[in-house]
């Protein structure tokens, strides 16, 4: 459970929704790396672990601070399992808006409380446009009016159905059932995509009748017109205003017209790179769906996908499956491969970490003992190229590379357990902790890539115990120049005996001190020993 927890909180410092997890006396027991950075420089330590965090809240004199306090001491007594509250939080360079949302859980009988920041200011902008809009476009009243009337309670009712809900069904089944409710809309479906056969099958769906799904079959395939494939497909809504003038709707839907809605409109559920499926939306009346509303609603699929990622989050605290993806790579312009092509010589991936500007630092070991650092320099993604070590007819590369698929991968959650490249074809196997950021990652490799093949897709009840997962569990502990060093002196086989590289050349190569490599060095490896013993 130790390893499975730690896994969950090293992948959630890859989300990009800030997450704290509190004790029933208020003080903060974890947070991610979204919580640490952001207002990093009002905080003189920016990981708040062991802050009372009811207490610092309570700091802040102004209603919304007293009303979040209140919510807050109300979960943790448990007078209520959730709470949450919209609160502006603006800037001199900008305007923003969030919701906190706190929940009660438990650990082993030990009452815990997740607290989770969302950025809604997308939702908020877009409620304000509409609103300027209305002042400004005084000719266009009357339309207006008529768009205002029909979205009427549509936002608060389907935001407050995706953050209430407790599972991603459950929001599913919520956010079909209001966009119902709302007269507005006929019949709501929520799918999602097959990775392993590229199909969206619906999940959820609600309907005002005895209404059909879509009859034909569903695959992600370029040239598909289903307003759902493309919306996919192009990570934008796609809308078909008259069912009656659209080419191909029977064969989505056999009646056409008849079938109760005469227009459609799908929107991707995206949270950053990730997309959690798509919402497709019917309606009885031709052309509904105009430009305002799609704005209200683009941003309500957004609001959406949010309340999912959340949902995932809290959920990768107890997270107890992992999904392995097996894949082949043929792309002569995917990096590591160019690599190995330009060095005619095997290529494979032994580690990631960042520098202190946050530049991606990639370790890579080259079948090739002679000077090798020259033609890599020559990539345009390389900003800096070190050996920092050679030994065995082989050479270890510290690369820094601008925009990699390595650090695209680890953004979306996933261990990369084998990466070897070679003959023009590269070979990947990562774990990810959900089918959902599993389906994602293949959408990143296949939307680069000329040929990516799925050689295998397995989830398994418990991740694989490895090394790696030490390093997950080390990273909450360590400052990024600790796990620097660390991982600088493995891959660089200093512990070996005898050395391939000394200390100072390491230093150098973060520009530092020798000394205070070793200050680096000596903690990490004090932290690790206290990883592996404190157990006992």
């Amino acid at each position: 459970m130790v390893q499975r927890h730690s896994l969950a909180a090293a992948t959630l410092d890859t989300l990009p929704i800030t997450v704290a997890v509190l004790d029933d006396d208020g003080d903060i027991l974890l947070t991610n790396r979204s919580w640490r950075e952001f207002g990093t420089e009002q905080r003189s330590d920016p990981d708040d672990v062991g802050v009372n965090y009811v207490a610092t809240a309570a700091d802040a004199d102004d209603e919304h601070a007293a009303r979040a306090v209140a919510g807050l001491e109300a979960v943790l007594d448990g007078d209520r399992e959730t709470f949450s509250m919209e609160y502006p939080c603006h800037s001199p360079e900008q305007k923003q808006w969030f919701l906190m949302r706190a929940s009660r859980f438990a650990v082993d009988d030990e009452p815990r409380v997740s607290v989770v920041h969302l950025d809604i200011t997308d939702r908020k902008l877009a409620e304000l446009e509409t609103e300027a809009t209305s002042d400004r476009l005084r000719d266009e009243r009357a339309a207006l009016e008529h768009v205002l009337e029909r979205i009427d309670g549509l936002v608060r009712d389907v935001t407050d159905a995706a953050v209430g809900a407790g599972t991603r069904p459950e929001i599913e089944r919520r956010v079909c059932e209001r966009l119902i409710g709302s007269d507005s809309y006929v019949l709501a479906w929520i799918g999602r995509v097959d990775v392993t056969n590229q199909r969206i099958t619906p999940r959820e769906w609600a309907s005002t009748g005895d209404l059909p799904l879509e009859d034909g079959e569903l695959v992600l395939e370029s040239g598909r017109s289903h307003p759902a494939v493309r919306a996919l497909e192009d990570g934008e809504p796609a809308v078909v205003q008259d069912v009656e003038t659209f080419a191909d709707a029977e064969r989505w839907w056999p009646t056409g017209a008849g079938s109760g809605f005469q227009s459609v409109a799908a929107f991707p559920l995206e949270y950053g790179d990730v997309t959690y499926g798509v919402l497709v939306l019917f309606a009885d009346e031709p052309d509904v769906f105009e430009e305002r509303e799609l704005l209200v609603l683009e941003s309500l699929a957004g609001t959406i996908a949010t309340a999912m990622n959340a949902i995932e989050a809290r959920r990768m605290l107890t997270i107890d499956t992992v999904v392995e993806l097996e894949l082949a790579i043929e792309d002569p312009s995917l990096f590591v491969t160019a690599l190995a092509d330009e060095l005619d010589a095997d290529v494979s991936y032994r580690g990631l970490t960042y520098d202190r500007d946050g530049t991606p630092l990639v370790f890579f070991h080259v079948d090739r003992d002679d000077d090798v650092a020259a033609a890599v320099a020559e990539f345009d993604a390389v900003s800096a190229v070190t050996e920092l070590s050679e030994h065995d007819g082989g050479t270890l590369l510290e690369v820094a590379v601008d925009a990699d698929v390595v650090t695209a991968l680890s953004e979306h959650g996933a261990v990369i357990r084998r990466f070897d490249a070679g003959d023009g074809i590269a070979d990947l196997s990562v774990e990810l902790p959900t089918g959902q950021s599993a389906r994602s990652a293949y959408d990143l490799l296949a939307d680069r890539y000329d040929r990516v093949e799925l050689i295998s897709y397995h989830e398994s009840e418990e991740p694989t115990r490895t090394p790696q997962d030490l390093a997950a569990r080390l990273e909450t502990k360590l400052t990024d120049r600790q796990l620097t060093a660390l991982r600088k002196a493995y891959y660089a086989d200093y512990f070996a005996w005898p050395r391939n590289v000394s200390g100072e050349d390491l230093a150098r190569t973060m520009d530092i001190s020798r000394s205070t490599f070793h200050q680096h060095l000596r903690t990490a490896q004090r932290k690790l020993l206290e990883e592996l013993f404190s157990g006992e």
